[in-house]
């Protein structure tokens, strides 16, 4: 399940954890738990954002989803990258 939870983060244009548990047909905590793994193993990078408390509100482009709460982003490691490639290369 973790490399097709890599693959679908790699497609995606907006990463949503219960979008991705759908579209595998997994449960949300066992999403979450895949991203840990990956991010364990290396293959994935979290950010947590940054704190936009020194910005004006409404001046992000995530103004109107805004909870005060820094977005947290998720990047494929150059070893995710690696992996993606070679299972494409073996299809």
């Amino acid at each position: 399940m973790l490399k097709q939870l890599l693959i679908e983060i790699n497609n995606a244009d907006y990463v949503s954890m219960l979008n991705l548990a759908g579209k595998l047909d997994r449960p949300v905590s066992l999403v979450e738990e895949g991203f840990a793994e990956l991010v364990r193993l290396g293959y994935l990078a979290e950010d947590a954002g940054s704190n936009c408390y020194d910005l004006p509100c409404g001046k992000c482009p995530y103004a109107s989803l805004c909870q005060k709460e820094p977005l947290k982003t998720w990047t494929i490691t150059k070893k995710g990258r690696a992996l993606l490639e070679g299972y494409q290369a073996a299809v």
